[in-house]
């Protein structure tokens, strides 16, 4: 087991392959071994069979001819092929007959000299130092009369040396292709293997230098090159939380420390001149804003873990506009506050949840629109979606700082906006709560002129008319007024 983990991939991968190379070679050799061994094999039992037939037949017809033994001696002596030695005998167990062209005296297969039927065996004669094969075959007359066998053998020692000269060749030939596959391999491992190493050096270097902006430089378009846009776009993700929460602990900390020295000022006066009235109420007024700085901070921690349960009831979003509507007149002393069009919308969703968006909408454009400005709202179907959009006159947004706009504790004037009273948290809501409800936010903005934050929500019926709308909808023209007075 230590071994495994000493080992490089590199090292297990040609492992690997050589030993699979082993096994497929060792497979092909027996294989092939065994073709060459059964094929030689039955092309001598062929021959040996005729043979066999020959010598059959020559004495089953002096037999019947009645010739006597030396004329069938030389018939066969006449007949034989050379290359193998015969002996036949008699049904009594006598040799009959036994050629001398190999030189073999001893019995054959003397075990099966009078056996009844065919047979081919393998054996080794001690006595000549020979490995052969003995083929043996009964010898009937038409009557079925047993007369004798035929033996016929064919020695081994041509198969068994070439045996030996292709064993010597197949193992050199192994060993010479296993070292050259293991070092091709190798050299190919290293090569695919290469990327691997250049991710994990680069992520070393990373860890190492706790740098999180540094990315894998592979560009292939391959299965690595993959794995490197992953682990970079996983980078991405990570500096990108990295930084927020680092601005966002910056932030939390610069928001709380502000209320709390605030509030440790008003109790040193509080101290020294005794209890008064602006002090309490300066107090109370810090005490506010941290406590909405904290139920903000707890709603997106909530949003983020996945344990703000959202209500999936049908909404007239036109009622929650004409409520937001009547709330943003009351708020505006100095600011007009215009509905410019109001359609039927339903939409599935949690109203609560989408009123604190119209609220929050409405509320930020008039903090940001000076005096004698205007804050129009509308609510429009538009291909299937609720569209609201609330637009102002105010001083709008930089170009630069559009699209960090919807970001955790991000403020375009941050002296200004805490002046105002934000911590940056609203917008970081509004978006959570839109997507939530699988809609869309954005914003448009020029600077002097104004800006346009747009939401867009999936309508639950376009061309049905909520009974809502249809009570508010004589009253329309009516709410159009112009700016309230002061």
């Amino acid at each position: 087991m230590r071994l495994r983990f000493l080992m490089t991939i590199r090292t297990r991968l040609t492992l690997i392959y050589s030993a699979v190379l082993v096994a497929v070679i060792a497979l092909l050799a027996v294989a092939f071994f065994s073709l060459f061994d059964w094929a030689w094999r039955e092309q001598i039992a062929e021959s040996m069979n005729i043979v066999a037939q020959q010598v059959s037949q020559i004495v089953l017809n002096e037999v019947m001819d009645s010739e006597p033994p030396a004329a069938i001696y030389r018939r066969l002596a006449r007949s034989l092929n050379l290359s193998f030695a015969v002996q036949v005998w008699q049904h009594d167990g006598k040799l009959l007959f036994a050629t001398d062209n190999l030189a073999y005296s001893q019995p054959f297969d003397a075990d099966n000299r009078d056996s009844r039927v065919k047979a081919l065996r393998d054996v080794n004669l001690a006595s000549e130092d020979l490995h052969a094969l003995v083929f043996t075959q009964p010898i009937y007359t038409p009557q079925a009369e047993y007369l004798g066998t035929v033996q016929v053998l064919s020695p081994l020692t041509i198969l068994d040396a070439a045996k030996q000269r292709l064993m010597r060749v197949i193992v050199f030939t192994a060993i010479v292709t296993l070292v050259v596959s293991s070092l091709i391999g190798f050299a190919v491992a290293s090569h695919f293997l290469h990327p691997i190493e250049t991710i994990a050096q680069a992520a070393k270097q990373i860890t190492a230098a706790n740098d999180l902006s540094k990315r894998i430089p592979y560009k292939n378009s391959d299965e690595l090159g993959q794995l490197a846009l992953t682990f970079n776009t996983t980078l991405d993700r990570l500096e990108r939380l990295f930084m927020a929460q680092r601005r966002f602990v910056a932030d939390v900390s610069h928001e709380m420390r502000t209320p709390l020295t605030t509030l440790q000022g008003n109790l040193d006066l509080i101290k020294r001149y005794g209890i008064e009235a602006a002090s309490l109420e300066a107090m109370e007024s810090e005490l506010k804003r941290m406590n909405r700085l904290v139920g903000d901070l707890l709603l997106l921690a909530q949003a983020d873990s996945g344990h703000l349960p959202l209500r999936e009831d049908q909404v007239d979003l036109d009622t929650l506009v004409m409520e937001v509507f009547r709330q943003a007149k009351l708020l505006s002393q100095t600011i007009e506050v215009r509905l410019v069009e109001l359609q039927a919308a339903r939409v599935k969703g949690d109203s609560d949840r989408l009123k604190q968006v119209l609220l929050n909408l409405v509320t930020n454009a008039i903090k940001y629109t000076p005096e004698n400005g205007a804050v129009m709202l509308s609510l429009t179907v538009e291909g299937g979606y609720a569209v609201l959009r609330v637009s102002d006159t105010g001083i709008g947004i930089p170009k630069e700082d559009l699209p960090h706009i919807f970001e955790r504790f991000y403020r375009v004037d941050k002296a200004r906006d805490r002046k105002i009273g934000g911590a940056g948290l609203g917008l970081s809501i509004a978006k959570w709560i839109v997507e939530a409800h699988h809609g869309r936010i954005s914003v448009e903005s020029e600077l002097g002129k104004g800006s346009t934050f747009t939401v867009q929500l999936p309508c639950l019926n376009a061309d049905v008319q909520p009974e809502s709308l249809r009570d508010t909808q004589p009253r329309i023209p009516i709410l159009q007024i112009g700016k309230r007075k002061r």
